[in-house]
């Protein structure tokens, strides 16, 4: 999964030309003529492409819908950006720090709540409160060139292990019992995002819709009748595609995937999803694809089964509740779920 809300993580060729790929894959019927009018809109926002297209028989409906997505993502990623001062997480981060609540609106108690759920299911392999350690391997930076934190400084970590079940509320105040504690939602914002992006777009009326941030999607309804057919990066060759799979209705697919940025130090490459068990890079698959109606639930769980790794990847995905899965090990082999294969064209 490529990280976002970081001003750094721009995207290489290849994702551009995967981009495009997946462009074509969901816009492949423009020729055809249809009652429904296809609006659609690129734009750059969390250092990654979006792109969002509508298929309706209004055509300033749609603007209108898709315009008001453009404007809750410029809010949402100034609010949720891990490090932005004056967004909503750096402002409980200094809270937290010098050990003080703070009020904060009922849609931030309830992802922190969400957050804090999907944590505990994933053994708190993905755990937003993590910050620090990202701090400490420099990955909030723009430019990282090593090098890597010391063992000592990754123990001292490990041994305070901030959480997000530190945790709690008193109505909408927010309190922790580790000041050490630092958000970044890294893991999970995007999947948020692209939920905030369909809820918006069907307040607006649109039935038919699907939204791309960085290759993670979330579609409802379909094109004129057909599902779009999505292709699943090459770990290996990111400008192709290894698998495909055709989603329609309500559902989202996201993948998290140590191929997607790391840094590289004396020959040894740094991947920048971590394992809060170890405090280091997570690395024993190179990808992991999700599929789940629930955006956020799939993010989230795409990072926790990277992390958990081959073998405890059935078990945390399990605990999840999710059914559909893809992985690609560092040798290039897929395992799927039995969900998961019944929908998928491996290539």
């Amino acid at each position: 999964m490529p990280s976002f809300l970081r001003p750094h993580a721009f995207l290489t060729k290849s994702q551009v030309i995967f981009h495009l790929i997946l462009i074509s894959s969901f816009l492949l019927l423009n020729g055809c003529k249809s009652q429904e009018i296809e609006t659609k809109a690129e734009l750059i926002v969390f250092g990654t492409v979006v792109q969002i297209a509508t298929y309706t028989t209004d055509k300033q409906q749609a603007e209108q819908a898709i315009q008001a997505v453009e404007q809750r993502f410029q809010t949402f990623h100034h609010e949720w950006h891990a490090w932005e001062k004056g967004g909503i997480v750096s402002k409980i981060n200094q809270s937290i720090a010098a050990g003080q609540s703070i009020e904060v609106a009922d849609s931030v108690k309830d992802f922190i709540l969400k957050s804090q759920e999907l944590s505990k299911q994933s053994d708190y392999l993905f755990d937003p409160g993590i910050g620090e350690l990202v701090a400490l391997w420099g990955f909030h930076s723009e430019h990282w060139a090593g090098p890597p934190p010391t063992e000592a400084k990754i123990q001292h970590w490990l041994k305070v292990r901030p959480s997000i079940a530190d945790l709690y509320f008193k109505e909408n105040r927010l309190f922790s019992r580790n000041p050490d504690v630092s958000l970044d939602f890294g893991g999970n914002a995007k999947g948020l995002a692209l939920d905030i992006a369909i809820h918006k777009l069907r307040e607006a009326g649109i039935e038919n819709a699907v939204v791309n941030i960085g290759g993670d999607m979330r579609v409802i309804g379909n094109k004129n009748g057909q599902a779009w057919s999505i292709g699943i990066q090459d770990p290996k060759n990111p400008s192709k595609a290894i698998a495909a799979v055709h989603l329609s209705g309500d559902e989202s697919i996201v993948t998290s995937g140590t191929y997607q940025r790391f840094f590289e130090w004396k020959g040894q490459r740094f991947s920048h999803i971590l394992n809060p068990n170890t405090g280091k890079p997570a690395s024993g698959f190179a990808s992991v694809t999700v599929i789940h109606p629930d955006a956020t639930t799939a993010d989230s769980a795409a990072t926790a089964i990277l992390i958990a790794g081959p073998k405890h990847w059935k078990e945390v995905a399990k605990k999840m509740g999710i059914k559909q899965v893809l992985v690609i090990d560092q040798q290039d082999n897929i395992l799927q779920t039995k969900g998961m294969a019944k929908r998928t064209k491996l290539l």
